[in-house]
């Protein structure tokens, strides 16, 4: 390890030397910062889910390194006028607060015989030897040999000497990280790698800084809590359910605290079904590696265009769902797609630009000026034409659409059942209608604003679209019911009147000739599907 530099006086040495950082300007989240944050310059905060993100990343690479026994749990400590490694026993029961971990823990989980817990970034190990002397075996992990073995020979605990997840811990029924998820380069990482640990109906046990809405900042240890230096995210309270809700886990608690800045939450691990395919948008989905690189694709394509860019509401879920859901497989140097409220999206001209030769379909011309522009820069002049029509009649032939688009529209056409007919109609047999839609179920809490038309339900849907008699949904219609709750929850936090939510599908247009029986067992089946997984 490279000893850090010195400092000038009166200031605090940096831990380490800069080399041993990356710049960063994506969340967890794959967000981008939607400006500073209030309590330092040197974080941003996400645009997507709030959390305030440091601009300066440690390598990974280099994570033992920095809390290293020497290095960090005396040096770094006492710079910061925090008790060194083994100190820390003594001062954390004395003040208490391993007394209120174990409550916390207490509250949500009953000790069974046998029953593990691990806990990365276990420190001295008091809380694991409280533990430990109620019944549980105990398994902690540091990133740091020297650290490990230190606190394995002052306690008989087993402490494994790695950076978590790349190490691994056994099974377990409760996985403790008390002042880590801040520290943790790849949150979510952590929190999935901690679900894959845990058997099921088993427990975390967080303690953090929390962001609270009553509270701007932390007070005057501010400076402490946002410390780019080991601090890669602060998170909000509805940021950290947010990501815990992402990794498969339900919050139990989230408002308690030992003190400010040591907040309290825990979780289980959801044991939700199964789903190959989730026709509602869902937190898991949206922020994934692939549907964000999917948006990131389709966003690069807008950007030098003028078209919409989307980043921070539903639409990050709706594009990636339906592209994944059978657009990829279209070759489309051979396609005709028709795009129905196409306004300013960038889904018809990038598959255009993919050899599609595209209608768009708008109810008012207000548009058609940035059409030309796009499809002039483009060089699309013989693949992209338009029509505008003021309801839902679709103004071309039958049977000559291969793929017919339409992105959250069928909430705002008055006449849905014509609308569907239409796309029906224009549809050749074999040919896939994508479309997204907007929920709303008044009985869960949801509700949609008058203004901007009138939302399906669940009901609405398979009545309009899952039992038309021309169009056959796959895979057959099972509702992904129990990621209503964790979206509407994210939903609700990017505007005011989200109080709903987004679903999308892919159906085919099946030939005149398909036996009504063929479709009612279709229906039958699909009813069945659903009762099984509820």
């Amino acid at each position: 390890m490279n000893p850090p530099p010195s400092s000038p006086a009166g200031q605090a040495a940096p831990p380490a030397p800069e080399a041993w950082y990356l710049s960063v300007d994506r969340c967890w989240c794959g967000g981008q910062s939607k400006g500073p944050s209030p309590c330092s310059e040197d974080y941003f905060v996400c645009e997507r889910c709030g959390t305030h993100v440091a601009r300066r990343r440690l390598r990974a690479e280099r994570v033992a390194d920095f809390y290293s026994m020497e290095g960090y749990w005396h040096s770094r400590q006492k710079e910061k006028a925090h008790p060194t490694l083994h100190e820390r026993r003594a001062i954390l029961e004395r003040d208490g607060r391993v007394t209120r971990w174990v409550e916390a823990i207490g509250a949500h989980t009953s000790f069974n015989q046998g029953a593990v817990v691990v806990e990365v970034g276990c420190a001295e190990g008091t809380l694991l030897a409280r533990l430990q002397s109620q019944g549980w075996i105990p398994c902690g992990v540091e990133p740091d040999p020297a650290t490990a073995a230190s606190v394995t020979q002052a306690t008989g605990i087993e402490v494994r000497a790695g950076v978590f997840p790349g190490t691994a811990v056994p099974p377990c029924d409760l996985f403790v990280a008390c002042d880590v998820l801040e520290h943790a380069l790849d949150p979510l990482g952590f929190l999935q790698a901690a679900w894959n640990a845990l058997r099921p109906e088993g427990l975390v046990f967080l303690q953090l800084p929390l962001m609270i809405p009553s509270e701007a900042d932390f007070g005057g240890i501010t400076p402490k809590v946002f410390d780019p230096w080991e601090h890669s995210f602060i998170f909000t309270r509805d940021s950290v359910a947010t990501l815990l809700a992402t990794a498969g886990f339900s919050v139990l608690a989230n408002d308690e605290a030992w003190i400010r800045a040591h907040e309290f939450v825990v979780a289980r691990k959801s044991s939700a079904p199964h789903r190959p395919h989730r026709f509602i948008a869902n937190l898991p989905e949206m922020f994934s590696v692939r549907w964000r690189s999917f948006m990131e694709e389709l966003n690069t394509f807008a950007a030098p265009l003028g078209l919409r860019e989307f980043r921070t509401w539903s639409k990050i879920w709706e594009y990636p769902a339906l592209w994944f859901a059978g657009l990829e497989t279209v070759d489309w140097s051979r396609a005709r797609l028709l795009d129905i409220g196409s306004e300013l999206s960038a889904l018809p001209w990038w598959l255009a630009s993919r050899g599609a030769r595209v209608t768009l379909v708008e109810a008012s011309e207000n548009y058609c000026q940035h059409w030309i522009f796009v499809r002039n820069k483009l060089g699309l002049q013989d693949r992209v034409d338009w029509h505008i029509v003021p309801d839902a009649s679709l103004p071309v032939p039958s049977s000559c659409i291969d793929v017919v688009t339409s992105l959250s529209v069928i909430e705002h056409q008055a006449d849905k059942t014509k609308a569907v007919s239409e796309v029906a109609r224009v549809l050749k047999p074999g040919g896939l209608f994508a479309l997204s839609f907007d929920l709303a179920e008044p009985e869960l809490g949801m509700s949609y604003p008058a203004w901007n038309g009138r939302a399906l339900t669940r009901g609405e849907f398979e009545q309009l679209l899952a039992r038309h008699p021309h169009l056959e949904l796959q895979p057959p219609l099972v509702w992904n019911d129990e990621d209503i709750a964790p979206f509407l929850s994210w939903h609700r936090q990017t505007a005011p009147h989200h109080t709903y939510v987004t679903g999308a599908a892919v159906l085919r247009r099946v030939p005149d000739g398909w036996p009504v029986l063929s479709r009612r067992l279709r229906h039958a089946y699909t009813r069945f599907q659903a009762r099984l997984t509820r």
